[in-house]
């Protein structure tokens, strides 16, 4: 557990932050940085009657070096088997690489995904475990009361728009698998453009941690990002609809029968996400 970053840092300082800080930092950085809980719970006791089914993207920020973390990556597999709606999806970030384990799952592309929300919450740095709530909240990973509060004020205003995923695989066996995405939106969201993202997530990973804080460990890991696709860019005013296929190259170590996919809406300014859809699994082609 630690605060790391604004920025990407250099290994040895990020080494020397983690000693001189230790444990306590996350929750006190959480505690300052007042995106904890939306308004301080105030908005959520002012809400109207929410849509226990609309769609709510959860993104978790972990990483296999992070002592903290096995209870925030337990936790996003039973929120995702247990609450309708919601769409996990699971970065496994970079920057803690350097203390004694090296993550196979993490991207840089991750921790700048990240850092970005730092940027748009007005943090003052990234740390792990970190979940995100349709980009507009955040919280500690493994606090599960404040997670279900964030749904909650999620779900409190139905999203201003709608998406749809289809997904299926070219072939049996196929490594190529067709998108065909489409978004519609239904009030006028802001005056920023909206980009249409798409997320393959893989299930059931399991990992033994040989170094590092979880030496010794054996961990399953589910909504595990693989890679996110730009599918287009949507005018947020009401009305405005597209749609596009795409054809994704799929790599030869990913479980096809793990595999699902997460579309969703995304301000491109304020990374406010204002819908989503998911699909799991993959669907197989017509002669399969």
């Amino acid at each position: 557990m630690g605060v790391h970053i604004a920025k990407p840092m250099e290994p040895q300082a990020l080494k020397s932050r983690w000693t001189r800080l230790g444990t306590y930092c996350v929750v006190l950085l959480a505690l300052m940085s007042g995106a904890l809980l939306p308004d301080g719970g105030a908005a959520l006791a002012q809400s109207g009657k929410a849509d226990e089914d609309a769609p709510v993207v959860l993104e978790l920020f972990t990483s296999e070096g992070c002592s903290s973390c096995p209870p925030a990556d337990e936790l996003l597999s039973r929120i995702g088997a247990l609450t309708p709606g919601v769409i996990p999806l699971a970065y496994h970030v970079d920057y803690w690489n350097s203390l004694g384990w090296s993550d196979p799952l993490s991207s840089n592309q991750w921790t700048m995904r990240q850092v970005e929300y730092v940027r748009a919450m007005q943090l003052r740095g990234s740390y792990t475990p970190q979940i995100v709530v349709n980009g507009r909240w955040q919280c500690i990973g493994s606090n599960p009361n404040g997670i279900t509060r964030l749904i909650d004020a999620a779900r409190a205003t139905p999203p201003p728009a709608v998406v749809t995923v289809h997904a299926m695989l070219l072939a049996a066996g196929s490594r190529k698998l067709n998108l065909s995405v489409s978004a519609h939106v239904v009030r006028t969201a802001g005056d920023k453009s909206l980009i249409v993202l798409v997320a393959i997530y893989e299930n059931g990973l399991m990992a033994t941690i040989d170094g590092g804080e979880n030496s010794g460990h054996r961990i399953k890991y589910d909504y595990t990002v693989r890679k996110v696709i730009p599918a287009f860019e949507l005018n947020p005013t009401a009305g405005s609809a597209l749609e596009n296929e795409l054809s994704v190259n799929l790599d030869r170590s990913w479980r096809l029968d793990h595999l699902g996919v997460a579309a969703f809406i995304q301000d491109e300014t304020s990374l406010a996400i204002e819908g989503g859809a998911t699909q799991y699994p993959l669907g197989k082609p017509a002669n399969q």
